[in-house]
């Protein structure tokens, strides 16, 4: 298991099993001592009393909290409006996100506009620029895979469509990270978060702006989680495997905010605007459909990222991520979704819209709607 320790990235990142405990005097060191604090958390985290000892920790520091456990999916403009106004009437002096991906981008757009009275939906696609100032704000992931901790990015919904905002007011002032919070996920949504993460490598290393930096912080991650992702998979309390594979999320997070990612996200954004599937999955199913096409646009890139799978090269790389995900047991099918081959100009189409065409812009392959549509459909047909 790795030590306790402490790192100054993009984000300050606090790791240590049981670090949850702190959580008290880190509001009070960003907050400036004693505060109201407004916590949101999902209804499982309610029920199973993570958010209990998350409140307790903040109460031991003389915090006074009130809690938003409401927090359901992929949070609707709406939803993220009502947090702010949570925050302003509570008269919060921190805003405190435990959870997967959706409650940290919704309680960090919440924080960062809570000051304005404006709507979440009026800083979708960057129309309009954040404020600079909003509250501080702490992220305690529950899941492994949506590098949120560490982004500038929170994706929201808007009449049926994934969108996003942006920018360094949507930094955490602390990612907290505690590989016990994670221990309650099951096996298919550790490993649907923990191939989330593997993607925002892959894309990391692999993406038009890749660099040296991030592409050592993503390669390095990469092959954590391919080493520990299966045993966290079938061991849900081995402590080093989640510590393990949240720092590689982590990582991965902080690899893909510098740089951004592919078309593997354009597709599962698209994926989960039209069918609800969850982001980890359809992403992996994405990339495992395309990686052939980015292994001749970027083929030294995918050299490296063969070698972190495990496989011999470029060529390799993508069989290799394919038997990944089947050892894993995402599954493969979109049937059950309701998609079928029939939809791949739809999903094409979708990837070309406005809050999908920067993560296909950004990826190594230069794709035209005729070849990208081709890809969705190697997706549909890998699935037989």
């Amino acid at each position: 298991m790795p030590v306790p320790f402490s790192f100054r990235a993009p984000v300050t990142v606090a790791f240590g099993h049981g670090r949850l405990a702190g959580l008290g005097r880190d509001v009070a060191r960003l907050a400036g001592g004693a505060t109201r604090v407004l916590l949101v958390a999902d209804p499982f985290l309610v029920e199973s009393g993570l958010a209990d000892r998350a409140t307790a920790a903040l109460g031991e520091a003389g915090h006074e909290t009130t809690l938003s456990g409401e927090m359901r999916g992929e949070a609707p403009a709406a939803a993220i409006d009502a947090l702010a106004s949570r925050a302003r009437e509570h008269g919060a002096g921190c805003v405190v996100a435990l959870g997967g991906g959706s409650t940290m981008d919704a309680a960090k757009l919440a924080a960062a506009i809570a000051g304005t009275g404006a709507s979440a939906e009026a800083y979708a696609l960057g129309a309009t620029a954040l404020p600079p100032q909003g509250l501080p704000k702490i992220a305690v992931p529950t899941t492994a895979g949506t590098g949120s901790e560490v982004t500038r990015t929170a994706v929201f919904g808007v009449g049926g469509r994934k969108l996003w905002a942006w920018g360094e007011a949507l930094r955490f002032d602390l990612a907290l990270l505690d590989p016990a919070a994670t221990c309650a996920m099951g096996p298919a949504l550790t490993a649907a978060t923990g191939i989330d993460a593997a993607v925002h490598a892959i894309e990391s290393a692999t993406c038009r702006r890749r660099n040296p930096i991030s592409s050592a912080l993503a390669l390095d991650a990469l092959a954590q989680l391919r080493r520990w992702l299966a045993i966290a998979v079938a061991q849900p309390d081995h402590r080093e495997a989640r510590g393990r594979v949240q720092l590689a999320a982590c990582a991965a997070g902080i690899a893909f905010d510098a740089t951004g990612v592919g078309a593997a996200h354009a597709i599962g954004h698209a994926l989960g605007a039209l069918a609800g599937i969850h982001h980890g999955r359809a992403v992996g199913l994405a990339l495992a459909a395309i990686m052939a096409d980015g292994a001749t646009a970027a083929p030294a890139a995918y050299d490296a990222v063969a070698q972190a799978l495990g496989a011999g090269g470029a060529g390799e790389a993508a069989a290799a991520f394919a038997a990944w995900l089947e050892q894993l047991g995402l599954e493969r099918s979109l049937a059950g979704d309701g998609l079928g081959a029939g939809d791949a100009g739809r999903i094409a189409a979708l990837c070309l819209e406005a809050e999908n065409r920067p993560m296909l812009e950004g990826d190594s392959f230069a794709y035209d709607a005729a070849s990208l549509e081709a890809a969705v459909a190697r997706m549909f047909a890998a699935d037989r």
